[in-house]
């Protein structure tokens, strides 16, 4: 069921959404060892990658092995067994209409763990993505040599085309970029495509609610 949020000016919608989360979060306790990535302050960057949306819906779901199943058919590659366990996924809405979906990943890097924000239209195609957390100099320099550009606009079967037969971005599409900055530039890309998977086998009937919710199908 949707749960419209209707706000008569901007500045209250931040403080009513985040009560309403952490109620949310009362009810949907996390798994023990599970890699729950939260969504620091979602009133903001919800709102600072869709402007337009007026309110938005979380979702919590189990990523089980049944979905994992699922996912590895729709991927060139696994996920990892640490990836089971609870996720949320945010549907940002204007004036209840879904603008498409937000969620957030856990990556393994060269250099530790990486948490990657990925905004995806109602089509899941790529509309933007920011790291909440990265280390290391290329986190930077990966974004000003084009990365988000590169992903921007494309689904899940453009994006595995762009990977080799390893996974890997190709040299062609990363010449400007050095070593560490092509390794990070293929795990984000791998994300991409792998929460796509995630959001259309675990998330399957809000998928399918937001297509009929959708005014520009």
């Amino acid at each position: 069921m949707w749960h419209r949020h209707a706000f008569a000016s901007r500045r209250l919608a931040p403080a009513l959404v985040a009560a309403t989360l952490l109620l949310a979060g009362d009810i949907a306790p996390v798994y023990a060892g599970a890699p729950y990535c939260s969504l620091r302050d979602p009133s903001h960057q919800i709102y600072d990658m869709y402007p337009t949306a007026t309110g938005y819906r979380s979702v919590v779901r189990e990523i089980d092995n049944e979905t994992q199943v699922a996912v590895d058919k729709k991927i060139p590659f696994s996920l990892l067994k640490g990836e089971l366990g609870q996720h949320t996924l945010y549907v940002p809405v204007d004036s209840g209409d879904p603008l498409g979906y937000i969620q957030i990943r856990s990556e393994l890097t060269e250099w530790g763990l990486a948490e990657i924000v990925w905004a995806l239209n109602i089509e899941r195609e790529v509309v933007d993505f920011r790291f909440q957390r990265c280390r290391g100099q290329a986190c930077k320099s990966v974004l000003e040599k084009g990365l988000q550009e590169m992903l921007e606009g494309l689904d899940q079967a453009a994006l595995i085309a762009l990977l080799d037969d390893q996974g890997q971005l190709p040299e062609s599409l990363t010449e400007t970029m050095n070593e560490d900055e092509r390794m990070l530039a293929s795990v984000v890309t791998r994300s991409a495509i792998k929460v796509i998977a995630v959001i259309e086998s675990g998330w399957s009937t809000t998928v399918r609610e937001l297509a009929q919710n959708n005014p520009d199908p």
